[in-house]
C-alpha cells in the first residue's frame, strides 16, 4: 500500500511540475508564432510541445535567409532540443512557413 502511495504522489508531482520550454517566449509574439507553427508541422498543440518531457529545450532566435539575388528574408530560427538529437526549424516570418528544417544528432 505504502508503495502505491509513493508512486502515485511521485507521478502527480512530476506533471504538476512540467517544465514549459516556451515560457521565456511568452512576451516576444513573433517568437510564440514561429513556435506554434513548429508545433503545427510537427503535429502537437503549442502547449503540449511546450511541456513535452522528451523536448529539453525550445530556442527561438531571430534569423534572415539571404537569397542569390541580396534580398534579405527574415525569419525565426527554432531549434528542438532533445536527449539524442536536435531539430532546427527556419520559419519565415511574413507567412509562417518552414523553408528548411533538419535535425542532427552529436552521436
Amino acid at each position: 500500500m505504502r508503495l502505491i502511495f509513493v508512486a502515485l504522489t511521485l507521478v502527480f508531482s512530476t506533471s504538476a511540475f512540467a517544465k514549459d520550454n516556451c515560457q521565456k517566449y511568452f512576451a516576444y509574439d513573433r517568437y510564440m508564432q514561429a513556435i506554434k507553427t513548429v508545433a503545427q508541422h510537427t503535429q502537437y498543440g503549442l502547449e503540449e510541445l511546450c511541456t513535452l518531457p522528451t523536448v529539453w529545450d525550445i530556442e527561438a532566435q531571430p534569423s534572415r535567409v539571404i537569397t542569390p539575388k541580396g534580398d534579405v528574408i527574415p525569419h525565426v530560427r527554432v531549434q528542438l532540443h532533445r536527449e539524442y538529437d536536435s531539430c532546427l526549424y527556419m520559419v519565415r516570418d511574413a507567412d509562417q512557413v518552414i523553408t528548411s528544417s533538419r535535425c542532427y544528432s552529436g552521436w
